[in-house]
């Protein structure tokens, strides 16, 4: 197995943490399972990286409870005086930041400094004592490498039902599939025609999906008026449709086979993680953002030499059916519309076709590699 990153540091905040040591100014004292980020900025100092390598910097952080109308907080991340990323934050969750070797070639340690504007003070928000300004709560820390890889090699040319099976969907609802039923091509997927939200789908990857597929978590029942069964598995919140119905087998049959189905998917999406077999395709609505893709990049290739395919939609710089690279492995491709949540069926296939077959181009004989 060769990965596509390595993991250098991993810190947990809070009470059982190991954090105290690279904390800088702008924190609270410890609490059960996190750390606040205090007032208007925060420091972190962390031992010098090595040299040569970009670096992916990723945090599990929560929020504040925001007043009526403010829709998202306001972070800006700067490694060594240079700003790295402004994003806004509505919910908690991962965040992943791309820090340029350039940044940290200079030897000794390295600076990480977090603003955050918009702290709030929970005696104002609730009442009470409370009246620290807090902003982000910090659970996990994880700074990544980028590792060499060799450079991309384009895929041999291939009929387009040969070619799009190369291609796996990471989740959202059942468009990527059925662009592949169209292009001809039925290949077995744990995500093909499966939603799962972006954290479960993160946790599932840093965990290899452990309990996926247990008898006891997967609940089917029948709906629509052609009375299909439609699953719902409790631990990673998986809904999907079986394409199978009730005139055709019992519903604890459907159970049975629906839990042996999971568990053998889970493994062959492992194993093909592991091996760098398939480019994998993420999108979701609303759209992705930077610091919400790079958790799943980094998920990917701390397993194996991984590409992930992020869609998000045309603009006027980018026509639909450009791809651009943006770190090794990890590609956008714009296109002109999503299919409607209402008819995954509305499917825009030319300009699938023409994204995959641009990737499969520029990428597709680096698979396995």
């Amino acid at each position: 197995m060769t990965a596509g990153l390595e993991r250098i540091l991993t810190l947990t905040f809070g009470t059982e943490g190991d954090e105290t040591n690279y904390l800088g100014s702008g924190w609270s004292g410890n609490e059960p399972g996190s750390r606040w980020m205090l007032g208007s900025g925060s420091e972190l100092w962390l031992e010098h990286p090595g040299s040569g390598h970009d670096l992916i910097l990723e945090l599990d952080i929560g929020i504040m409870d925001m007043p009526s109308g403010v829709a998202e907080q306001r972070l800006v991340v700067g490694t060594r005086n240079q700003g790295i990323a402004q994003i806004g934050v509505s919910r908690g969750g991962s965040v992943g930041f791309h820090i340029p070797a350039g940044l940290v070639a200079a030897p000794g340690p390295v600076r990480m400094l977090f603003i955050h504007p918009d702290f709030r003070r929970p005696s104002d928000l609730h009442g009470g004592a409370d009246d620290r300004e807090l902003s982000f709560s910090v659970r996990n820390l994880r700074l990544c490498r980028l590792l060499p890889r060799p450079a991309p090699i384009g895929g041999p040319a291939l009929p387009m039902d040969q070619l799009i099976m190369r291609f796996e969907s990471l989740g959202d609802n059942c468009e990527f599939g059925l662009v592949q039923r169209r292009l001809g091509a039925e290949p077995l997927g744990l995500f093909r025609f499966s939603y799962i939200e972006l954290p479960l789908l993160l946790r599932g990857l840093r965990t290899g999906f452990n309990r996926l597929g247990d008898p006891d978590t997967v609940e089917v029942s029948i709906e629509g008026a052609d009375r299909e069964f439609v699953v719902r598995e409790s631990v990673y919140g998986m809904t999907y449709h079986t394409f199978q119905y009730e005139r055709q087998m019992a519903l604890d049959t459907v159970r049975q086979q629906q839990a042996t189905r999971l568990n053998f998917l889970k493994r062959k999406l492992m194993e093909d993680i592991a091996g760098g077999e398939k480019i994998f395709v993420i999108k979701r609505s609303p759209q992705l953002r930077p610091e919400e893709i790079l958790p799943v990049y980094t998920a990917l290739n701390e397993i194996g030499r991984n590409w992930l395919l992020w869609m998000v939609p045309a603009d006027a710089a980018h026509p639909a059916g450009t791809v651009e690279g943006l770190l090794p492995g990890l590609l956008r491709g714009y296109i002109d519309r999503f299919a409607p949540s209402e008819n995954a069926h509305e499917l825009s296939v030319p300009v699938w076709t023409a994204v995959c077959e641009a990737v499969w181009r520029a990428a597709g004989g680096s698979l396995g590699g």
